[in-house]
């Protein structure tokens, strides 16, 4: 709706006259901007309309009587379409009755209007208005409109152009009819069009435009009320010009005056027009820059905002946390409190909190009384008197304490798990601490990251976190389906080195490290000897901590890298048989690991033990074992380093032999290529087989037990790539996906000859990083980083407005108790989300679970004869009515796969449906936010990691 100006006049509580703010003493001045009427700032004033102080008075309007309508700048457009589809004559719309009656059937027969097709018919009225040169109404002659943005209209009539005046415009859409203004989709009692061109100006409370004093103590008053200085002024004048008879020409001139900063007044940023200045220079931030954009009412103030009860520092590591801890310094756990009421239980507790008081910790800061009285101990002498008063019912701020439950957040806040639930560890220090593993969802690392901790208030709100929030219910990403929590970098390697073939563990070092994983049990009996009597393998130790029936087989990455046997990991009844575990079995963003099985077939709460208790015990294996990586481990034998150089001058050869047949024209050209560009194409070609083969022999010539081997084989970190540069050759170094070219005429660097076809002189580089760089070679490298670095921040800045434009477009989009994905205006987006119905969260790497899993591990246990073909069908069937055809197909596959008996058949169907329903996503679920979160997080977090792998063209 539109206010109409005798509802302006009726809220206002003052007409405003002067332009003027205060009087010679400092008191508002009667009709100025600062009138008392209007509201009161000063804490000891009482507001002359409410009677109320600065604190409990809303601000009241007041309004200015314009000597001449105003077009309001922010329904130009709407003007302008009213303007072009209405007579000039009878002002009605130039569309012929049958026609409007026609829309008018068409709009009450659909009367539970889409938004779509609200629009879609008064721009086809207006489509049709526009074109007609005759009005079909009254017959009069219609003229060609143009306007000039922002604010004048011209028509163009036989006699010349002639401008439409606001009065003018105001005239002719009073005559508009209600019936011609709903099918243009206005309300004729709320907003009628005539209410665009202004009579009397709103003037907004004071409250909204306070007047600051300076240090200097003089007053500085706010934007909006300089603007209205500027309006009133020159409205004065129209007014006196008006009354004393002065030229029109000049009248219009202040009339056009009085448009200009009235415009600027709702919008400083119209095009076609100035800004208006301050004397300094500074553009004012009139009402439309006060709410649009990111430092705005809406986004800066309303979405995103300061709050109490948070804290934010620097972040560092603690892998001897539990996952679900954070580290919260003393300090800080001091000043953020948490409410709790006394009640006869804990009433001696809180008694020695309140002697506590602010100082020690932990204490208690406030006490508050059941009838609203807070008492601050921080003035408080003896505090023991208070703590006697104690009654049940009082309520104390008490400081933060171990077990507490916070929320934690690191920004950019790219999904959901950018913000988790944790338990509170008080430790001394200034640093939050955080366990290593909860790295991945924050996209966290140590290098003076900061974040976010706020303390929830409610029992409510505690109640929440633990519910939906905890890390143990994170461990599975919406994204794909995997743990995005898992162990990573020493975790990794230690788990390696435990679980190899020649691990040994004496038995008080296999008890140790089995009491700090938490194992309570009897011990295994010693699976091998020593020297020195019964001894323990590293296997054993790990199959610990695993369910006692569980069962699965995975290829390890140390197997593929060496060249092992596939499916060398198998654990059978819950023991590591054969293999070693790393980054597949328990890292981070793995799917199908065996952490990954162990979370889907146990539950989150068994994930997360189970993990815990690897890492505390794989830390301290690591810790006394022994792992480090030195120069001695680059060194490679001198008969691989000149295979290296060979092969490296070998391909200098073949680049030498194809730049000669180009020359020649024998060169054998590449579909769509031109000579030169195959040339380029074939020459990268080889360069890049040249790293790679520098990069395999530097590898292979290393042994099984190089720290940097392990590293890269076992995915703890970095890969033969690194590895390879580190030890091998550095390869080629591009910028913009091309070889250095020409920086100089005709050569890419004044020390080389000019059409130089050497490799070298085109950025290769031979060296390593053991050897070191040549400067030329070192200049070359540095311009592939810089590359890296500015594509890094130009990069994020584009992805992260890609995921803010995602998010905006779906975040409405939400799963409705049918079943259905839909917009809020009921448009089906999906008629089954994901078209199975599957919280991705939830499920098993996106299938709604594992039936040949669910089918194995019946096998164990199912005795009788094989069920036929038909019977599996009958019954899977009968079972799987709600499943998609593929996930139906995958079962019965599965089934026909196994020798499972019918009663075994029937177990699998049914642990299958219930696992399904498990599944199954709940109404309501924000599916438009998952969907961009998911799309937009990956796409920031690559931008971010591609500077490590500067200047190597195949990344």
């Amino acid at each position: 709706s539109v206010w109409s100006p005798t509802e302006v006049r009726k809220y206002s509580v003052a007409e405003i006259t002067a332009p003027e703010t205060y009087d010679e003493d400092g008191m508002p001045v009667q009709g100025g901007l600062m009138d008392g009427r209007l509201g009161t700032l000063e804490p000891g004033q009482k507001c002359l309309t409410c009677g109320n102080t600065a604190a409990r008075c809303p601000g009241h309007f007041g309004h200015i009587e314009l000597a001449e309508p105003i077009l309001h700048i922010a329904f130009i457009d709407n003007i302008y379409k009213l303007l072009q589809s209405t007579c000039r004559s009878c002002a009605r719309l130039k569309v012929p009755q049958e026609d409007l009656n026609a829309f008018q059937k068409i709009k009450d027969k659909h009367a539970a209007y889409t938004v779509v097709s609200q629009k879609r018919i008064p721009e086809q009225i207006i489509e049709k208005a526009k074109k007609a040169k005759e009005c079909p109404h009254c017959g009069k002659t219609q003229y060609e409109l143009v306007f000039t943005k922002p604010t004048i209209f011209v028509e163009k009539t036989e006699i010349g152009e002639h401008r439409l005046l606001p009065i003018t415009i105001r005239e002719r859409f009073t005559q508009i009819i209600d019936d011609d203004l709903s099918l243009l989709n206005y309300d004729p009692v709320t907003a009628r069009p005539e209410w665009f061109i202004l009579q009397a100006l709103p003037v907004p409370p004071v409250t909204v435009r306070p007047s600051i004093i300076l240090e200097t103590g003089i007053r500085s008053e706010d934007d909006l009320t300089h603007k209205m200085v500027d309006i009133i002024r020159v409205n004065q004048r129209l007014k006196e010009s008006k009354e004393a008879g002065t030229p029109p020409l000049i009248v219009q001139d202040l009339v056009d005056l009085l448009q200009y900063h009235s415009t600027t007044y709702f919008d400083n940023e119209v095009s076609g027009i100035p800004q208006a200045h301050h004397r300094s220079g500074r553009p004012l931030k009139t009402l439309t820059q006060r709410l649009k954009g990111k430092e705005g009412r809406f986004r800066g103030s309303l979405s995103g905002k300061r709050v109490d009860f948070s804290s934010r520092t620097v972040i560092s590591p603690d892998p001897n946390l539990d996952l679900s801890e954070v580290g919260v310094p003393e300090q800080v756990a001091m000043k953020l409190t948490i409410p709790e009421i006394v009640t006869e239980w804990n009433i001696e507790r809180m008694r020695t909190l309140v002697i506590n008081g602010p100082e020690k910790f932990p204490g208690v800061n406030y006490i508050v009384r059941p009838d609203g009285v807070k008492i601050r101990l921080d003035f408080v002498e003896d505090r023991s008197i208070i703590a006697e008063t104690l009654e049940i019912g009082y309520l104390i701020e008490r400081h933060l304490a171990d077990r507490d439950i916070v929320m934690f957040n690191r920004q950019p806040s790219l999904h959901q798990m950018s913000i988790m639930a944790h338990y509170v560890r008080v430790l001394p220090g200034k640093t939050f601490r955080l366990h290593p593993s909860v790295c991945p969802p924050y996209n966290a690392d140590f290098d003076g990251d900061e974040m976010n901790l706020h303390v929830p208030q409610s029992e409510e709100a505690r109640a929440e976190a633990i519910l939906l929030m905890r890390v143990q219910d994170q461990l599975i990403s919406p994204r794909y389906g995997g743990p995005i929590i898992g162990a990573l970098r020493d975790f990794v390697t230690g788990a390696y080195l435990l679980t190899k073939d020649d691990t040994v563990l004496s038995v008080q070092e296999f008890s140790n490290y089995a009491m700090l994983g938490g194992y309570t049990d009897a011990l295994p009996k010693p699976g091998t000897k020593t020297k020195d009597g019964p001894a323990y393998t590293g296997k054993q130790l790990f199959s610990l901590f695993l369910p006692s029936d569980f069962n699965y087989t995975l290829t390890s990455k140390w197997s593929k890298g060496t060249g092992g046997k596939a499916n060398d990991v198998v654990i059978k009844n819950g023991e590591l048989i054969s293999g070693v575990i790393d980054k597949t079995s328990i890292g981070a963003e793995e799917p199908e690991s065996v952490l990954h099985r162990i979370t889907k077939d146990y539950g989150n709460a068994v994930g997360k033990t189970f993990l815990n208790s690897i890492l505390i015990m794989v830390k301290q294996f690591i810790t006394h074992y022994g792992f480090s990586y030195g120069y001695g481990d680059l060194e490679v034998p001198e008969k691989n380093e000149k295979q290296i150089l060979d092969d490296i001058s070998d391909t200098y050869d073949v680049v030498d032999d194809l730049t000669k047949q180009y020359e020649k024209g024998t060169l054998k050209l590449t579909r769509g290529m031109k000579a030169e560009e195959a040339l380029e194409a074939y020459i990268v070609n080889e360069l890049g087989k040249a790293r790679v083969k520098a990069g395999d022999t530097a590898n292979d010539s290393l042994d099984d037990g190089n720290a940097g081997k392990i590293m890269a084989t076992t995915g703890a970190r970095g890969s033969a790539l690194n590895v390879g540069q580190m030890a091998g050759a550095l390869g080629q170094q591009s910028r913009r996906g091309n070889r250095m070219s020409t920086g100089y005429a005709n050569r890419a660097l004044t020390h080389y000859k000019e059409h130089d076809s050497n490799p070298d002189a085109h950025g290769f580089v031979k060296s390593n990083y053991r050897t070191g760089l040549s400067a030329l070679e070192f200049f070359f490298h540095a311009m592939g980083g810089r590359e890296g670095l500015v594509d890094t921040a130009v990069r994020t800045q584009q992805s992260g407005y890609m995921q803010r434009r995602l998010i905006n477009a779906l975040e409405h989009i939400r799963l409705e108790y049918d079943g259905t994905v839909r917009d809020p205006h009921g448009h089906i987006v999906q008629f089954l989300y994901g078209e199975d119905g599957i919280d991705v969260q939830k499920s098993d790497h996106g299938e709604a679970f594992n039936p040949s899993r669910l089918a194995a591990s019946q096998t164990m246990v199912d005795s009788g004869t094989k069920a036929t073909k038909d019977e599996i069908e009958t019954l899977a069937k009968k079972y799987t009515k709600t499943f998609n055809p593929r996930l139906t197909k995958l079962v019965i596959d599965a089934l026909n796969k196994s020798n499972l008996s019918k009663s075994g058949v029937e177990t699998v169907c049914k642990k299958g449906l219930s696992l399904y329903n498990k599944a199954r996503v709940e109404p309501g679920q924000a599916v438009g936010i998952v969907t961009a979160q998911s799309i937009g997080e990956p796409g920031t977090q690559m931008t971010l990691r591609t500077f490590h792998f500067a200047g190597i063209k195949e990344r």
